[in-house]
């Protein structure tokens, strides 16, 4: 499959939400019941994301099939500011990926989209729950670093990632 990243629009936000949906059924399926609950993400994060130039799609060249979803955010992550049974390796500026959801999975389009953030930022962060694994195992295999543990407005903890070039 021949991918592409654009910055997402408004008429991408149904296809998004989709996305969203079937991830949210694949972490039930694999047992995690926990993460992106109570409508997360919602229309109002995906809309706050385009509006902050900060929604991503992946498609698929060919077909223009909206594949993958996330958001680039380019400024500090608030929760990320304390960080317990770890640390980050430095506090240089960074990127952070949230929300990244792909319609097929085990075909590398995460990783995809996490190459693509790699070639535009020199520092990346990102976090996830415990219980997802696969999300976990496509940030070490794009190879981030466990760093420690992060916790939500919420106070829910996630597992810390960080990746910088060289």
């Amino acid at each position: 499959m021949d991918l592409r990243i654009r910055a997402g629009e408004a008429g991408d936000i149904d296809e998004v939400l989709a996305l969203f949906d079937g991830a949210r059924r694949f972490m039930r399926s694999i047992g995690n019941t926990v993460q992106w609950v109570n409508g997360y993400p919602s229309r109002t994060n995906v809309e706050d994301d385009i509006a902050r130039n900060a929604l991503m799609v992946c498609e698929d060249a060919a077909t223009g099939e909206i594949v993958a979803a996330f958001c680039m955010q380019t400024w500090p992550e608030h929760t990320y500011a304390e960080i317990f049974d770890g640390a980050w390796p430095d506090q240089m500026p960074y990127g952070t990926v949230h929300r990244l959801a792909s319609k097929y999975q085990g075909k590398g389009i995460g990783g995809f989209c996490l190459d693509w953030a790699k070639d535009r930022f020199g520092t990346l962060r990102a976090d996830t729950h415990e219980s997802n694994i696969p999300m976990q195992r496509a940030l070490e295999g794009a190879g981030f670093t466990r760093c420690g543990i992060v916790y939500m407005d919420d106070r829910s903890p996630r597992v810390a990632f960080h990746w910088k070039r060289g």
